[in-house]
């Protein structure tokens, strides 16, 4: 791995490409309970319970929600008041005290006994708690009491708290399926488990059986169609969301995920007539409208997205990143004009990013002075960024083969701050690429005269000088003192096998590259640690490494230059 490939400059993520993923529609507000003249008024606390209240609210202002829990249980237990028992138990059970939020939701159920809520929240406490059997004695009260519904919800509920949280409830519920072989909630739950597990024919059996025990499971349906496409059974998730949007005509969860199954099997036209179903469907609806547009866009129904887009800037609707995207759009089409245009007109936070990319454009079509002029423009309305965006602007003229003008740019913002090591960096890198290992190893030297511990310019430094074969006790030093700061960096390690082979050292230079390979599978560190185990004569081994990183990487430059030096054929 060359080192000047995984340092990160200043404001590097902001220069990034404009590339999105598509946004969710947000989710509906709750719907909130307004207070009438029926709703009870507070109970007369005492001084005691009034304070620890205060104090209770107090701590949860400032975050300090242990504190706030321990004042609210002692409240619940003095007070019994319903209100703030059920304040307490959440509040438990949000900070994964699941021994006192079992007791609270017990002492709620205590003055509510069939509140579902308070059901739930004991049944997901005693499962956190291991307590299957206990569990299953207040499903048995919720099922009584609300019905198969409630279950369905408590399965949601589950699915939607955080990742570990999640695995552990739907494990837990999925097991309950032979105690309560009826209820389709927990097959579907079976079903998620198995689909984590990787067992999809498993998954999919247990979702066949939770949509026969209830054919509306809006959930099953559209997980039946999920494993199928895993399953590699294309046809077949097609046709089942086919029949569930036919039977289903209004409902809009299902349709979305028809359209997403048919844009990631390529059936761009059948996706766009279903886009306008929606679309004709919730006319008022533009964030959905919004997230579909999106969504045709990445899989490449350009013209698609374009209309919808189009159609939302009509509505002034969001405009900034309606620009952003159309910019987008106009590139996937190699209008780089129109693509141009739409970039200039984005404002707000990814205004800057957006520039940035109208002069790589304006770079790619051959006109670098009016790249120039834009990013000239903008360092002076934010010379805060003024490093970051020359450093920017040479890397794009150099990405266009002009290393020469990337020099002479970094040498002229180095003339006004001669000891900037971000400046510096990047011009050694650009000299590097010109061939001017005199001017690199200058820079570097500087940086380190500056910064003696900067670890990224020793590594450079001494992995040029073993790339070059020169003084390679000097560059076994460079890479020693930077590995000695960052002992697990990647490029580091590359750079450590690098200059052990070069110095012959094969077996030590086949430890490091393993664990730079291990921590990071690039194409270059697979093309040096597939070298050094060819020529210890694993070349099987070595095969394998280049092929996997070629799978991944058909046309890496390195893999390819160095099987062909050494002769090497997969």
């Amino acid at each position: 791995m060359s080192p000047w490939s995984l340092l990160p400059l200043c404001g590097a993520l902001l220069f990034t490409g404009c590339a999105h993923q598509p946004a969710e529609p947000p989710p509906e507000p709750a719907a909130g309970s307004e207070q009438t003249d029926s709703t009870p008024l507070p109970p007369g606390y005492d001084s005691e319970t009034l304070s620890d209240l205060l104090v209770a609210e107090v701590a949860a202002q400032r975050q300090a929600l242990g504190v706030t829990l321990g004042y609210y249980g002692q409240a619940a237990n003095t007070t019994g008041d319903p209100t703030v028992i059920r304040q307490a138990a959440q509040l438990a059970s949000y900070l994964e005290d699941h021994q006192q939020a079992l007791a609270l939701s017990e002492q709620w159920l205590e003055q509510d006994p069939g509140n579902e809520e308070a059901l739930q929240l004991a049944i997901l406490s005693e499962i956190r708690l291991g307590n299957t059997d206990a569990a299953t004695r207040y499903l048995d009260t919720l099922i009584g009491s609300h019905g198969q519904e409630s279950l369905g919800r408590m399965v949601s509920q589950a699915r939607g708290l955080d990742a570990q949280g999640n695995l552990q409830l739907v494990k837990a519920l999925a097991q309950l399926t032979e105690q309560y072989p009826d209820q389709a909630p927990l097959w579907y739950a079976r079903a998620v488990w198995n689909e984590h597990e990787g067992e999809l024919q498993a998954a999919l059996d247990a979702d066949e059986r939770a949509i026969k025990l209830m054919p509306r499971h809006e959930d099953a349906l559209l997980l039946k169609a999920q494993l199928l496409f895993e399953m590699g059974e294309t046809r077949d998730a097609l046709r089942h969301m086919k029949k569930v949007v036919k039977k289903y005509p209004e409902a809009r969860r299902p349709r979305i995920t028809y359209v997403r199954l048919l844009l990631a099997t390529g059936n761009i036209g059948d996706a766009e007539k279903q886009l306008a179903i929606l679309s004709e469907q919730n006319p008022n609806d533009l964030d959905l409208k919004f997230s579909l547009a999106l969504l045709a866009l990445e899989a490449g129904a350009t013209d698609t997205a374009i209309d919808q887009l189009d159609a939302l800037l009509a509505e002034n609707y969001r405009p900034n990143e309606i620009h952003l995207y159309l910019g987008q759009a106009a590139e996937q089409q190699a209008d780089l004009d129109l693509a141009i245009d739409h970039y200039l007109k984005v404002d707000g936070p990814q205004g800057m990013r957006s520039r940035v990319q109208a002069a790589r454009l304006m770079v790619r079509q051959g006109n670098p002075a009016q790249a120039h002029a834009l990013i000239s423009s903008l360092r002076r309305s934010h010379p805060e960024l003024s490093t970051s965006l020359a450093i920017t602007e040479a890397e794009i003229i150099s990405s266009h083969g002009n290393q020469q003008g990337a020099l002479a740019l970094l040498d002229n913002a180095l003339q006004d701050d001669p000891d900037n090591t971000e400046l510096l960096y990047s011009r050694a890198t650009q000299a590097e690429k010109a061939g001017d290992l005199e001017k690199m190893e200058s820079d570097l030297r500087r940086i380190l005269a500056l910064e003696p511990d900067d670890a990224s310019a020793l590594n450079a430094l001494g992995y040029t000088l073993a790339n070059h074969n020169l003084r390679l006790d000097e560059a076994l030093e460079y890479v020693s003192r930077a590995l000695a700061l960052r002992p697990e960096d990647p490029a580091i390690l590359d750079s450590m096998g690098w200059v052990l082979y070069r110095r012959g050292d094969l077996k030590g230079a086949r430890d490091y590259l393993r664990r730079a390979y291990e921590k990071f599978p690039d194409p270059e560190v697979a093309a040096h640690y597939g070298e050094v185990l060819w020529v210890l004569g694993a070349q099987g081994q070595a095969r394998e490494v280049w092929r996997d990183a070629l799978d991944s990487n058909p046309d890496a430059p390195h893999i390819r230059e160095t099987m062909d030096r050494l002769g090497a054929k997969l």
